[in-house]
């Protein structure tokens, strides 16, 4: 038997030591293979999605490679970590610490070449079903095709990964004495300590990068320091505060020396020092991509309600140039004439419909004066017959200089304006109606006088900026009562004609925005991000699982012969299994928790910040739905390391090997 055997047959016969390790890395190749093979694939560009979606997954396929990268190093490590007995038996019989390090760079090569393999030929598989799901978000055909390009990037690159790794992994195997490798994880270890002034900085972190969160952020600045704070709030809470609170534990007799406590709390010490670092970088990725999920959750709500708030299906809006003043009788008439295209359409497919046309005034006001921009200024005259379209009650009559504020609801939380006055247009805010008619823009109602006379102020006063505006709403009551649209219903594809209609230069100087368009480009930013982080989350929580599987099989000799003497002294199978559950358990869940509570309050705190993009109301259950799939997603994990580390820790126990 030649050496290259002898490394083959070495990863035959370790197949429970490699197995999770060999499959988590083809999993890896076979999600960036599918990410190449979408973004090679010559339809792809073909849309506008479609070339956004290339550009997001290119720098995903970025992310993953890192990841990967990273992850297959710390596997490594803890493979060899777990052989030092191995290369001790080895080093007794003769060999040089440079044929250790070819049989460790052999052994990588053949586990990385297979992984590769077995990678593209899965992702070949699936192939055809993710090209069907592509071809559903994007709206573009991606039949099926054979990557080359694909193909030859995958292998090239985790090719090169695998043999960077290789070589990297030498370095892990340091000189040392026959004895020393023998001895493998067998040494005794020193109990865990935590310093009190870490733990008190630890709190004191995480205290002040929540409370950093919660003032008005406007600048990167302003977010990279709770970030900072929070990062390193979060390593000392692992490496420093839990081990603190598992000695307060201790403390406690009543609870601590009841039951198997004793055992699984005392074993736990141990497990959190040593994963600390484990546990820190998952908690970190798991916090990040819940952040991100929430964000892309929460839109789905936002895009549902904003099309249930908002009565007017189809609103057509003046666009003139940046000096325009005010509309003669002449360029109204004519934009008037412009929808005309929209009533032909609408009674070409047979609906019934309201129409409301106004003129209004968007006033130049800095933040200072309103904490708002989009606004616009109508008379009250016309007002009453938009809230007849509103299905609200007309407002009373109103006096010279007085107003009516009709928020759009995405101002709501910061912005409550009774009593303020209009700054320059020496209007004065009486009444608040929280009502939305489109997707951003709120009204300011005043008396048919007072609008006359601010109409004709600016020509008259160059000091009060401004413009006058024209708008036509239309309500659709057969529209209302058939759900949410998609991009193949009536209203879907009507809505798109037209808003693409008026996009082309035609001189129209107008602009359509629909209920449905702006509910459905919703969906497709929100389905884009989907279909792009949902690959990547899935190899996070595979590297995840996999991780925490590596470090219960680096202690699995030592566990073993722990719970082999205990056995003897009469630990029960079923006391085992409890202290294990428990232990694995909290590897599995302490992470997720963590990460669960910090994107809530992370969440909660910055709603406010961006009320503008997302209603605050949306980010609680956006963020408890991201946080179970999480969790779900770990329980699915924790159950099979549990099944497969308790059936090797059976084995051991005294009671099992009478039986």
């Amino acid at each position: 038997m030649n050496f290259r055997q002898f490394a083959f047959n070495n990863v035959k016969r370790n197949l429970r030591a490699y197995s999770a390790y060999f499959l988590s890395c083809a999993f890896a190749v076979m999600i960036f293979f599918s990410y190449a093979l979408l973004i090679y694939h010559p339809n792809l560009t073909k849309s506008e999605l479609g070339q956004t979606t290339q550009i997001m997954m290119k720098g995903a396929t970025y992310v993953i490679f890192v990841f990967s990268f990273l992850f297959v190093l710390y596997s490594i490590s803890a493979f060899l970590k777990s052989r030092n007995k191995e290369f001790g038996i080895l080093t007794i019989l003769g060999a040089k610490r440079k044929q250790i390090n070819r049989l460790i760079f052999l052994e990588n090569i053949l586990i990385g070449l297979g992984a590769i393999i077995t990678g593209i030929v899965l992702g070949l598989a699936c192939a055809k079903l993710l090209l069907l799901y592509g071809t559903e978000i994007i709206e573009v055909k991606l039949p099926f095709y054979f990557p080359i390009t694909a193909i030859g990037l995958t292998v090239g690159v985790f090719l090169a990964l695998y043999l960077v790794i290789s070589f990297f992994t030498l370095f892990f195997v340091r000189q040392k004495k026959a004895l020393e490798l023998l001895m493998g994880t067998n040494k005794p270890k020193k109990e865990p300590r935590a310093h009190i002034l870490l733990v008190l900085l630890s709190i004191g972190f995480i205290t002040t990068a929540f409370s950093l969160l919660s003032k008005k952020i406007d600048t990167f600045d302003d977010l990279l320091w709770p970030i900072s704070l929070g990062i390193v709030g979060m390593y000392f809470f692992f490496t420093q505060l839990s081990v603190y609170v598992l000695r307060l534990l201790k403390r406690y007799r009543s609870f601590f020396w009841r039951g198997t406590r004793m055992l699984w709390i005392s074993e736990m010490a141990y497990k959190l020092r040593d994963n600390a670092r484990m546990f820190f970088m998952v908690a970190i990725v798991i916090t990040v991509a819940s952040i991100a999920a929430t964000f892309v959750y929460a839109l789905g709500y936002e895009a549902r309600d904003g099309y249930k708030e908002t009565p007017l299906a189809i609103n057509f809006s003046s666009n003139p140039p940046d000096d325009f003043k005010v509309y003669t009788e002449g360029e109204y008439k004519k934009w008037e004439s412009n929808t005309k295209k929209i009533d032909q359409e609408l009674e070409k497919a047979g609906l019934q419909y309201d129409k409301v046309v106004f003129r209004s005034i968007v006033p130049y006001i800095s933040k200072e004066d309103l904490n708002i921009l989009d606004l616009e200024i109508i008379k009250e005259s016309e007002y009453r017959a938009v809230a007849t379209l509103f299905g609200t009650k007309a407002p009373s009559k109103l006096q010279s200089g007085e107003a009516i504020f009709v928020d759009s609801k995405l101002e709501e939380s910061k912005f409550k304006p009774l009593g303020q006055e209009l700054g320059q247009y020496d209007l004065k805010i009486v009444q608040q109606i929280d009502k939305r008619f489109n997707s951003v823009v709120s009204l300011v109602v005043v008396s048919d006088e007072t609008f006359k006379r601010l109409q004709g102020n600016l020509n008259k006063k160059p000091k009060v900026e401004g413009r006058e505006h024209v708008s036509a709403f239309y309500s659709i009551p057969s529209w209302s009562n058939q759900g949410f649209p998609s991009p193949d219903s009536k209203e879907g594809k009507l809505s798109k004609k037209l808003e693409e209609f008026f996009q082309l230069d035609r001189g129209i100087n107008g602009i359509v925005e629909t209920r449905a368009g702006v509910y459905l480009k919703i969906q497709e930013t929100r389905s884009m991000f989907s279909f792009v982080g949902i690959f990547t989350v899935a190899v996070f929580s595979i590297a995840i699982a996999s991780f925490l599987y590596f470090k219960l099989y680096t202690d699995l000799n030592q566990d073993q012969r722990i719970y082999h003497m205990l056995s003897k002294i009469g630990l029960s199978v079923r006391e085992m299994r409890r202290t294990c559950t428990i232990q694995i358990a909290m590897l599995f869940f302490i992470p997720t928790v963590i990460a669960g509570l910090v994107t809530i309050s992370v969440m909660q705190i910055l709603k406010s910040q961006i009320a503008d993009i997302i209603e605050g109301q949306n980010m609680l259950p956006a963020s408890l739905i991201t946080i179970a799939g999480f969790l779900a997603v770990q329980l699915i994990y924790f159950l099979i390391v549990r099944m497969l580390y308790l059936r090797q820790v059976d084995r051991v126990m005294v009671e099992s090997m009478n039986a």
